[in-house]
């Protein structure tokens, strides 16, 4: 029996390099190995991501480079497993490629770095991002209202254990990988002389970020208004802020347009604005019972602040009516554009329904008749002079 499972397969009169214990050993196993292995990961990767990312679309991204990625691994193994069962030296010839790989041409102290230390910052990188991303879903708004923390010092705080998780893990990794950080250090410093001041707007950038992350000016959800344009904080990053307007267009701002200038914060720590509706009546309307309308328009309003006053003003006699101003609060400032259209519409049918004349400026142009008009006209004025009787003033002399 254990001749038979040593000795050398055969196929017909073809004798193969590898017996069955061969396949079992240096094929068969390891393959279902590399399945399992990437099987189980897979479905462990596939919960943690459910779990920690919220995002359905960044879940599919994670997912499907998590495929790619384990799909390759799974491949590069079989083959390599497929050439050792033929009998090259596929392990031996795979560890002299590395040494050549792993040849340092730069050496500084006890730093050397070679074609593999710069292939694995690649994987250091993704684990520090991914790690940084992990602790930041972790440390949701509602994990750390626990402490009694309102939402900007909780996303202050969330954002800055983020950045502070990838700095360790990096730092870490890199340390694994043979980088000595006081010979780097040296370099950078060297370095940054030279090409600092050609950086001047990133680091700018990335300290405004820092600035706006830590003080908690803005936080992802603020609508604010940056110059001409509305919108809503999608993202903050270190170097930029990713803003949405209304009309659904991404606008990507530097860090230090925002901390250098005035930032206009809808919602820095409330939430609830006052909407303002301006509506002209005739002078001929009943100010009260349009004041009533009006208090009752803003009382049926769906987004009516609870418990809030509704005011409504006299603004100011105009030239073709009463200007009547009205004042609602409402609880979310996403809201708006909603609340101020249903308002005037309602308005509209208030109005309409109770008879009270919303005026608007007219033109009246007087017509004159048409001789009135060529009189105005110089040619014909002359000739129409000429035709009037003129006395004769000359002498007339005695007979």
């Amino acid at each position: 029996m254990k001749q038979w499972l040593s000795s050398p397969l055969s196929v017909g009169n073809i004798t193969l390099p590898f017996s069955l214990l061969d396949f079992l050993l240096r094929f068969a196993l390891p393959a279902a190995g590399f399945f399992l292995g990437a099987f189980l990961l897979s479905l462990l990767i596939r919960r943690l991501t459910k779990r920690y990312v919220k995002e359905e679309k960044r879940q599919r991204r994670i997912l499907l480079w998590t495929r790619r990625i384990l799909r390759t691994v799974v491949f590069i193994g079989i083959m390599l497993s497929i050439v050792s069962l033929m009998g090259a030296r596929a392990y031996g010839g795979l560890g002299h490629f590395f040494s050549i790989l792993n040849k340092p041409f730069f050496t500084s102290g006890k730093t050397q770095i070679s074609v593999i230390t710069l292939l694995l910052f690649i994987p250091v990188i993704a684990v520090a991002s991914w790690t940084g991303k992990l602790v930041s879903a972790s440390l949701e708004s509602r994990s750390l209202n626990r402490f009694g923390l309102d939402a900007e010092q909780s996303f202050s705080l969330g954002r800055l254990l983020r950045y502070a998780a990838m700095v360790l893990v990096f730092i870490f990794g890199m340390s694994i990988i043979g980088i000595d950080f006081s010979a780097v250090g040296v370099l950078f410093g060297v370095l940054g002389i030279g090409i600092g001041f050609g950086l001047q707007s990133i680091i700018a950038d990335f300290f405004a970020g820092i600035t706006l992350i830590s003080m908690g000016l803005v936080k992802e959800g603020d609508r604010i208004r940056v110059g001409e344009y509305d919108g809503n904080i999608r993202h903050i990053r270190l170097m930029n802020t990713e803003l949405i307007t209304f009309e659904n267009e991404t606008l990507i701002i530097p860090n230090r347009q925002l901390t250098g200038g005035t930032i206009h914060n809808y919602s820095y720590k409330d939430r609830r604005v006052v909407i303002v509706n301006e509506v002209d009546v005739s002078y001929n309307s009943d100010l009260d019972e349009v004041i009533e309308l009006l208090k009752a328009v803003a009382s049926r309003n769906p987004w009516l602040q609870s418990n809030s006053e509704i005011l409504v003003r006299v603004k100011t006699f105009a030239s073709s009516g009463i200007s009547m101003q009205l004042r609602t609060w409402i609880h979310d400032v996403g809201t708006r554009a909603d609340a101020m259209s249903w308002t005037n519409l309602e308005i509209w049918r208030t109005f309409a329904a109770h008879n009270i004349e919303i005026p608007f400026s007219q033109i009246v142009v007087h017509q004159q008749d048409s001789s009135s008009i060529d009189l105005l006209r110089p040619e014909v004025s002359v000739s129409a002079a000429a035709e009037k009787h003129i006395p004769d003033t000359t002498e007339i002399g005695e007979e």
